[in-house]
């Protein structure tokens, strides 16, 4: 037998025990192949199930990033960078993986970076609402930044249901505080969101005249715990999950590719649940009657007016969005007052323009860039 033949034999081998090993280990041991949340970071403050982290430098040579190798710029910019998550997801979804990681990214290009991390919240957490997130949680987060980071202005980044938490609080509770905005996927107007903002804009129509008093009920009553909602999400796109687990039996062999499969199934497959206070606000307020279109949204003791955010702003879309439509992310341009204000559409689906494989080169980038330019 020749040494190319032994070669190939020994190789279909290697493959094959690997397969069996790895499909053993992945339903016994599934633990290994999660890679999310491995960046060194501090939790410098916490408020009920809410913490502010902190990611100090730790790159310090180059590091791969997807395909590309990266270099820690020597370059530090002054203003220091806010990643705000959306509700439903972990804050870990900005370090989802060593190579597919916001905070290492964001470090790299010599930001210093913070996470609002909100939780794992219960049931009996069901009372958290809007007021809570925007008028306590993320007001106290952004004045602990300011302290730890000695620096008055903050970059705020949010990402869907973030980037909305965070125009309320810019719009409630800005002070030239907040210089630069930027929202990935995130709805304003919900009417214009696919055929579910038909659907709305029609049930919006027919209850015009019922006060929104009357639809209110117990706020446990709207609580979504986070197995339900991962389910929910699924179904936006129900054969993308058919055609995940082929690809993964497909490359069951290859470690690597288990271990970046699993890790980001972890992010749709384990979510947080969805307090019932703000869900009721989301379904009623945002949703039915689209108050967020207005710019105008009352928040109990305050008002989130988007007229009032002086600061520069950039938004993305994806351009296979199926859960947030361009329109209806694009609305916030005619929402904001400042001049400089930018909106682009990238490449991906509701996750992947997020934190695709596509992501690093366009919204990653476009953003490290946009902020670089006005973080001085």
């Amino acid at each position: 037998m020749s040494s190319d033949s032994m070669n190939k034999d020994n190789s279909f081998f290697t493959s094959a025990k690997n397969f069996v090993r790895h499909a053993v280990e992945r339903r016994t041991r599934p633990e290994r192949f999660i890679l999310s949340d491995k960046t060194p970071n501090e939790v410098i403050y916490s408020e009920g199930i809410m913490k502010l982290r902190y990611y100090p430098h730790t790159d310090t040579t180059t590091f791969q990033l997807d395909d590309e190798q990266v270099t820690p710029t020597q370059q530090k910019h002054r203003i220091p960078v806010v990643l705000v998550p959306p509700l439903g997801v972990y804050g870990w979804i900005y370090d989802l993986m060593a190579e597919r990681s916001w905070v290492r990214f964001l470090n790299a290009r010599g930001f210093e970076v913070y996470l609002v991390d909100w939780g794992d919240p219960s049931k009996e957490d069901s009372d958290l609402s809007l007021e809570t997130y925007v008028n306590q949680w993320h007001k106290n987060a952004i004045e602990e930044v300011h302290k730890h980071s000695g620096v008055d202005k903050v970059s705020l980044v949010g990402y869907c249901m973030g980037g909305l938490l965070t125009l309320l609080y810019a719009g409630a509770h800005e002070h030239d505080n907040i210089e630069n905005i930027v929202t990935i996927a995130s709805p304003i107007d919900f009417h214009k969101n696919h055929i579910q903002g038909k659907v709305l804009a029609a049930l919006d129509k027919a209850t015009k005249k019922i006060p929104l008093s009357k639809l209110e009920f117990n706020p446990a009553s709207f609580h979504v715990p986070g197995d339900v909602l991962a389910v929910l999400f699924k179904m936006t796109n129900p054969l993308a999950g058919v055609f995940s687990y082929f690809d993964l039996v497909r490359n069951l062999s290859d470690r690597d590719y288990i271990k970046a499969h699993l890790t980001t199934k972890e992010w749709f497959t384990n979510m947080a649940d969805y307090p019932g206070a703000t869900v009721q606000q989301l379904g009623l307020k945002f949703s039915l009657r689209n108050q967020l279109a207005s710019g105008v949204i009352p928040l109990t003791d305050h008002v989130a007016d988007f007229s009032r955010i002086k600061a520069n702003f950039l938004g993305f879309a994806g351009d296979t969005d199926n859960i947030v439509s361009i329109p209806a992310a694009e609305k916030i341009m005619e929402l904001l007052p400042t001049d400089d204000k930018t909106f682009e559409v990238v490449p991906g689906g509701h996750a992947g323009v997020f934190a695709g494989g596509k992501a690093k080169k366009h919204t990653w980038s476009m953003t490290a860039d946009w902020l670089a330019e006005r973080s001085a």
